[in-house]
């Protein structure tokens, strides 16, 4: 390595020596990081890195745009996830008609008529 003299490396070499670089002496550009998977169970964390998170999200079909923060990310993350439940649709009470009751036709009891028995008795 040349003093000033800018130098293009791999990704591989940087994450391997980048230990070896203090920031005090040399600028790096471009340096993608490593993804670490904190919990190993393949969810974003913030050990990810910002390219990682966002091929995470569309490949789960979250799209964003424009300049997007690493929190921003993780946060999408996290509404993906953990999708907002839908608000309850507030139901019209139902109005009810008020209730007719049919009249009662009551049948008249029968009346109770004697029985009279008539007799011929053959003298008239």
């Amino acid at each position: 390595m040349v003093r000033g003299v800018p130098m293009e490396v791999s990704q591989a070499w940087m994450n391997q020596w980048r230990h070896a670089l203090p920031s005090a002496i040399f600028t790096i550009e471009g340096d993608e990081g490593v993804t670490t998977d904190a919990g190993n169970d393949g969810i974003p964390d913030s050990g990810w890195t910002k390219k990682d998170i966002g091929a995470w999200l569309k490949a789960k079909g979250t799209s964003f745009s424009g300049y997007t923060t690493k929190g921003k990310l993780l946060g999408l993350v996290e509404q993906t996830l953990n999708p907002p439940a839908p608000e309850p649709v507030a139901e019209e009470p139902a109005v009810e008609e008020p209730v007719v009751e049919e009249p009662v036709v009551e049948e008249p009891a029968p009346v109770e008529t004697e029985e009279v028995n008539t007799i011929e008795l053959g003298d008239e």
